[in-house]
């Protein structure tokens, strides 16, 4: 059976030129010139790929490629123009494009990526989606260097990543600033990730730990270790105590105990809201706020990322399934991942990984459904203080267990009969990176 495609284009002589390509090749093709009669068309008929111009009159090749990702998202879409910025492809990349291809055309690669999608769009039906959406995700991906903390899949975390790139070497001072919830841990091993020759050790300070001993204590190990450069990650600086916002603030200027000519030590702070509301507030006093303003960074919520949601909810299935030893790794179904598409996340990250954290301890089968994932991020928004301080809690095991592996010199046996953990699980958690 021969596979059916849409072309869009409003100049006739190259639409008959598109068309007589792809009949050709043994496709179906329905050629169309008007974008808004073909948003009837696509919506009342069966494609398997859309070829669309992006210059056209009443609507252009992105907006109608929004306009029928509503209808079926499903559908892969390529698109064809005499010209485009590098901004322009990149941003119809991230929103979901799966081909950019500017004339002349080189047709064999128009038909070979033609090809391609239709096989990932299937794979994506047969795998409840998301294996293809990951695939898709890293073939589409516009960063020239490793990035973990978004899937970036989306315009909004692909700016992000590339500002957060760009200020990776600051001196002094960073703030993140994002919403309640976001994965500040994650965004900072990326910025240790973007130089992996230098010998810099990151020291994370949190509310519940953060004193004057602690900080000087970590400090001077990693010196002891033959750090060449310390950065401070201020955790939750909206919740610091007064004590604790006037050590913060002699932290990032280097004074007093933290007075080391030897070593370089920078400071990231994180924080979760407005900074001027904070300050307004009075939850973040007048040094720090000036310290803070110096380098900001807005992180973007997931619901600004929409599309880097379901890939980011896979690979939480993955990860936390190797941590908990699961043999049978769930997947997202279709439905499930198209809901994600449009969730909104009141707690953010932590909501995301909360509610994956519980479908996979409860023994999740091997396609989750779009009820059961809905279920859990409610469940997740809505859980009381002490469950919220176990989901915490389950959080931190792999990072204590990666910390117990390196004071123990990589003895997997010795980690192991600390924890009492099997040796199999252990070894998934400490090869994560």
């Amino acid at each position: 059976m021969a596979y059916s495609v849409l072309i869009l284009d409003d100049d006739s002589d190259f639409n008959s030129l598109l068309t007589d390509i792809f009949e050709q090749a043994d496709y179906t093709v329905t050629p169309m010139e008007d974008p808004v009669e073909a948003v009837v068309v696509f919506r009342d008929n069966h494609f398997d790929l859309v070829v669309t111009d992006h210059k056209m009159p009443r609507m252009s090749g992105a907006e109608y490629m929004k306009v029928i990702k509503q209808i079926k998202p499903e559908v892969p879409v390529i698109m064809v123009s005499g010209y485009l910025e590098n901004d322009t492809i990149r941003e119809l990349i991230s929103d979901g494009v799966g081909g950019v291809f500017l004339k002349p055309l080189n047709i064999f690669s128009l038909l070979e990526r033609t090809a391609e999608l239709i096989v990932e769009a299937k794979k994506y039906q047969d795998n409840g989606g998301e294996r293809a959406l990951l695939n898709a995700g890293a073939k589409q991906s516009t960063l020239k260097f490793p990035f973990r903390s978004f899937p970036c899949k989306a315009s909004a975390s692909i700016r992000f990543a590339e500002r957060l790139y760009a200020l990776r070497n600051f001196k002094s001072t960073l703030s993140l600033v994002g919403p309640n919830g976001a994965n500040y841990r994650a965004i900072c091993d990326d910025i240790r990730s973007f130089d992996a020759s230098s010998t810099e050790s990151f020291i994370y300070l949190s509310p519940e730990s953060f004193d004057e001993s602690h900080a000087i204590s970590a400090i001077l190990n990693a010196q002891k270790a033959n750090a060449d450069q310390v950065t401070c990650v201020v955790l939750g600086v909206e919740s610091l105590s007064l004590s604790q916002k006037k050590l913060a603030a002699q932290l990032a200027r280097c004074e007093g105990v933290f007075d080391n000519g030897d070593l370089v030590l920078r400071t990231i702070f994180c924080v979760s809201g407005d900074l001027d509301e904070l300050f307004d507030e009075g939850r973040i006093d007048e040094s720090l706020y000036i310290l803070m303003g110096t380098a900001e960074i807005k992180v973007p919520s997931l619901n600004e990322c929409s599309h880097d949601v379901p890939v980011l909810a896979q690979q939480l299935l993955l990860s936390i399934s190797a941590e908990q030893g699961r043999e049978v790794v769930p997947e997202l179904s279709q439905s499930a991942a198209e809901m994600l598409l449009s969730y909104d996340l009141e707690r953010d990250y932590d909501q995301l990984h909360s509610a994956i954290q519980s479908i996979v301890v409860a023994g999740a089968k091997a396609e989750l459904s779009a009820d059961v994932l809905r279920g859990a991020l409610e469940n997740a928004c809505s859980m009381s203080p002490h469950a919220a301080l176990v989901a915490f809690l389950e959080a931190q095991r792999v990072d204590y267990a990666k910390a117990v592996y390196a004071l123990n010199q990589g003895d997997l046996a010795k980690t192991a009969d600390f924890l009492r953990a099997d040796t199999k699980t252990l070894e998934e958690i400490v090869k994560q990176a």
